[in-house]
């Protein structure tokens, strides 16, 4: 949802006719570098007493395929000279290298060669002049020469002064019940020295969250895990000022079924410059703009408005610095719910040499979906102990081995409520053992990456299921020890791999009627240490701990 809103095309700096971009005469022959940098920078006003803030201004010397290397050295120009007196430039006094020195008008900076990894371009440090008035413009330009090379160049649009929104903190109900629904009390502030001309509200809820307005400026977009929208709206938000949402465009966030550990973020930032040009955006009202000309085409739809807020409301950790990383909170709302964890039982028959294909199989019976802590860890770890006589020949990437009898299998960082987990191994039976005995077991990942009991699942019994190498009985699977449970039938159905093409071997259990894992790098890696023997017995969860805040 965090996208990136020029600051520069908010107050409309790169007009048509302000900056002309020198053509470049390229040599077909010649590698052509580009040089990146931001296409308008927006600076605080020049305080009354003491020193301005400066604002970082850095472009990157971009080779055309990001493997190539040049050994050439790179003389780079900032021209200085259409600033205008709106800021002053010098090089970033805290970079590593120092690549620049003035002359007259100009920052002549030298490059030696560009290396894959390797940074490469300048790094500046602009401020605004002590005189310069709020709103006054200017125009760095940056070119660059190399024997043997040709450098595309950069232009950045300056401003001295410009919004900056800033979003207050809403007082949210954090602890909730699945189907329960609070309003949101959106207030964002204009902190900055000029008008913001429109603005965008984005909102994110994490998957068992619900936004269930729908409004005709505003755009909603559902993934895996979230849903985003963006609103726009029109207006001129003032300085110094603050808004909320009208009375009649309310927002509400509800707690879905399927709800346990959320996140709902939210952000307001100024309007793109070419919706603003079009004067319609979405089709947005905006604050004090309800005229008398629009109303008739505006009539047919449901669209989200803010206007002036009675009094300013505070915002914690705002300054008048045009800070861009103050637009957007984030909540953690914990939702009272359940989730189960199963693992399915798994059978593996065959003679001595022969090879057969298994899933390793486990799911999440709900009704709530699972998230990780959001940092990549994922929301479950399956333990796998083989039994005797079998070998793991190949194994999915998301499982790791704790020795050769024991491997370890991690999930994505979030599974849905109820959907399957599955981890295809390919197993040779090096030697036929009737009724040999292993285990699968699904829970939170402990302190060395063990699996433990989640604290929100209610149904232990289930979280451990057999593995069976060549049984004997004839009978449904035997339970992994006596007095627990078998897995109940909801959840048992099982899948019959195809046998590998050595042929004598089978494998039955485990899932395949829902979505697959991923078993690649989303998984993450989690740093695990020696684990003991995985009991078969009725103390298996002699240590739990409480699962943290998810975050998606």
């Amino acid at each position: 949802m965090r996208q990136r809103i020029s600051l520069l095309a908010a107050c409309g700096l790169l007009t048509a006719g302000l900056v002309t971009v020198p053509a470049a005469a390229a040599n077909a022959a010649e590698p052509v570098f580009r040089l990146a940098g931001p296409p308008g920078l927006l600076l605080p006003l020049h305080p009354a007493t003491g020193s301005p803030k400066p604002v970082a201004l850095n472009y990157r010397l971009e080779a055309p395929d990001q493997a190539a290397s040049f050994d050439g050295e790179f003389t780079l120009t900032v021209d200085l000279s259409k600033l205008n007196g709106a800021a002053t430039v010098q090089e970033n006094p805290r970079a590593a290298v120092k690549k620049c020195a003035p002359a007259g008008g100009t920052l002549v900076c030298k490059q030696r060669g560009v290396r894959p990894g390797a940074p490469a371009g300048v790094e500046l440090e602009v401020t605004a002049a002590k005189d310069a008035a709020n709103g006054r413009t200017g125009v760095i330009t940056v070119t660059g020469a190399a024997a043997g090379a040709t450098v595309t160049p950069a232009v950045t649009g300056v401003q001295v002064g410009g919004p900056d929104l800033v979003m207050a903190e809403m007082n949210l109900k954090k602890e909730l019940k699945p189907g329960e629904s609070q309003p949101l009390p959106l207030v964002f502030s204009n902190k900055g020295s000029r008008p913001a001309k429109g603005i965008v509200l984005e909102l994110e809820a994490s998957h068992g969250l619900e936004l269930p307005e729908r409004y005709d400026n505003c755009t909603y977009r559902t993934t895996r895990t979230a849903t985003a929208v963006v609103c726009t709206i029109e207006g001129d938000f003032d300085a110094d000022a603050s808004y909320e949402l009208a009375g009649d465009s309310p927002l509400h966030l509800k707690a879905g079924a399927n709800a346990l550990d959320e996140r709902f973020a939210y952000g307001v930032y100024p309007a793109p410059a070419a919706q603003q040009a079009a004067g319609t955006g979405s089709g947005a009202s905006g604050a004090d703009q309800q005229k008398t000309g629009d109303a008739a085409s505006r009539a047919a739809k449901r669209l989200l408005t803010a206007r002036k807020a009675v009094a300013t409301a505070p915002v914690a950790g705002h300054g008048a610095d045009l800070d861009p990383a103050d637009n957007r909170r984030q909540a953690a709302l914990t939702v009272q719910n359940t989730a189960d964890f199963e693992a399915e039982p798994l059978t593996v028959k065959g003679a001595a040499g022969t090879t057969a294909k298994a899933v390793v199989a486990v799911r999440n019976n709900g009704p709530a979906w699972v998230a990780g802590q959001g940092d990549g860890r994922p929301a479950a770890v399956v333990d796998v102990e083989l039994p005797q006589g079998l070998k793991v020949v190949t194994g999915p990437a998301a499982c790791h081995p704790e020795s050769a009898t024991r491997y370890r299998c991690l999930t994505a960082p979030s599974v849905l409520e109820s959907e399957n987990v599955e981890f295809p191994f390919e197993l040779k039976i090096e030697n036929e053992v009737k009724d040999a005995k292993g285990a699968i077991r699904v829970g939170a990942a402990g302190p060395k990456g063990e699996p433990q009991r989640h604290s929100f699942d209610p149904v232990l019994a289930n979280n451990l299921a057999p593995f069976t190498a060549n049984p004997t009985a004839t009978g449904p699977s035997p339970s992994p020890s006596a007095g627990t449970p078998s897995p109940s039938a909801s959840a048992s159905a099982s899948a019959s791999p195809s046998p590998s093409a050595s042929g004598g071997a089978t494998a039955s259990g485990g899932k395949s009627d829902g979505p697959l894992a991923s078993t690649g790098s989303e998984a993450g890696l989690l740093g695990v240490g020696a684990a003991g023997l995985l009991a078969v017995g009725a103390a298996l969860y002699l240590s739990f701990r409480r699962r943290g805040t998810a975050r998606v």
